[in-house]
């Protein structure tokens, strides 16, 4: 399976089968009528500006290949089939103008192409911000809905049993009371730094890293995970802000470890990269995998791929790892099959020389 950037879009439609063909077609067309039309004929001198109009359902910069073709068109049977008295002074004129309207016309059509195309664009901002916060509130109001709702019962309970309740369950309750609001805490704290991402906000620190040093410590961060870090070149093998390189690894093994039974197999290799000169490191896990369909769109944020439901988390693992490799000016691929497992790459370009 080939690898996606978390930053693939759907590739543009392609232009309407019906103006490819009549496009030329209609060129075609007028020219045969400019040689069977008397040579000074006004009309058929102008009608060479009917097929650019198609130009602006084609690709960009189709309306001037149009007007190039028309105006080579308009010339040629100029000289094929000049004016029986010669070529006058107003047959020239009449010529010169037709192709300057062609060439008027095919840039009011590319103006008009772009305009339309950038008001497109916008739109389809506008609609992935609007999708975008839709996703943010549905998320915050059920994650918070779940801990309130803990904060709610775990108080109710100390209330109707506080003549009776032991110190020991006093204890465990406002110890699940403060979990609840660890999990307030750290949802705020990753909305907010999804925020500051978002703002490019980053404040980068590079530096040579010792790979082993940064990454080692994290196979003590999950319970029950066989990690397996392999280092394919000599120390130090990464450069970067450690800070952020490390948040990002850790976001990754993060996910792998929820999305996969335990005990979860993980393992991170850092190797020279496949798509830009430096480093890359990847995150591999066997886990519960990614829908084709969803790969190029789990980098959004608060985006949620469709098998999630009952796992924890916001959705903005991936955007935060993204935007911290695009920071370095490196970048984010993904592979992945469901039920077979997903490698993330975090590709990092090594030190300017």
């Amino acid at each position: 399976m080939c690898p996606k950037t978390c930053t693939d879009r759907p590739a543009a439609g392609r232009p309407p089968l019906a103006a490819l063909i009549l496009a030329p077609a209609l060129i075609l067309g007028v020219f045969t009528a400019d040689l069977i039309e008397p040579s000074d004929n006004v009309s058929i001198c102008f009608a060479y500006t009917l097929p650019i109009l198609l130009g602006v359902y084609l690709r960009s910069g189709s309306t001037f290949r149009l007007a190039a073709a028309a105006t080579l068109a308009s010339l040629v049977g100029s000289f094929i089939r000049p004016p029986e008295g010669g070529i006058a002074v107003s047959f020239v004129v009449n010529r010169v103008i037709a192709v300057a309207a062609q060439w008027l016309v095919a840039f009011l059509g590319e103006q008009r192409r772009r305009n339309f195309a950038i008001v497109q664009a916008h739109l389809a901002e506008e609609r992935l911000a609007a999708e975008t916060g839709r996703r943010f509130v549905q998320i915050l109001t059920h994650e918070i809905a779940t801990a309130l709702t803990s904060i709610d019962g775990q108080g109710y309970r100390l209330i109707k049993l506080a003549r009776t309740v032991e110190p020991d369950e006093i204890v465990a309750r406002a110890g699940k009371i403060r979990d609840a609001a660890a999990r307030l805490q750290g949802l705020v704290t990753r909305i907010r730094l999804a925020a500051e991402v978002g703002r490019g906000e980053i404040d980068l620190h590079r530096e040579a890293i010792d790979a082993r040093a940064l990454l080692g410590p994290l196979a003590t961060e999950h319970e029950g995970v066989r990690l397996t870090l392999d280092i394919r070149r000599p120390e130090p093998a990464l450069f970067g802000d450690p800070a952020l390189v490390y948040q990002a690894v850790a976001n990754l093994v993060g996910n792998a470890v929820k999305y996969s039974a335990a005990p979860a197999d993980i393992r991170i290799t850092v190797a020279p990269s496949t798509v830009l000169t430096g480093m890359e490191i990847a995150v591999a896990d066997r886990g519960a995998g990614i829908p084709p369909e969803e790969v190029a769109r789990v980098c959004e944020p608060y985006y949620r791929a469709v098998n999630s439901a009952g796992i924890p988390g916001i959705g903005v693992g991936l955007y935060l790892v993204r935007h911290f490799a695009e920071a370095h000016g490196g970048g984010v691929t993904l592979e992945s099959r469901p039920g077979a497992g997903t490698t993330v790459r975090l590709h990092l370009p090594g030190p300017v020389a």
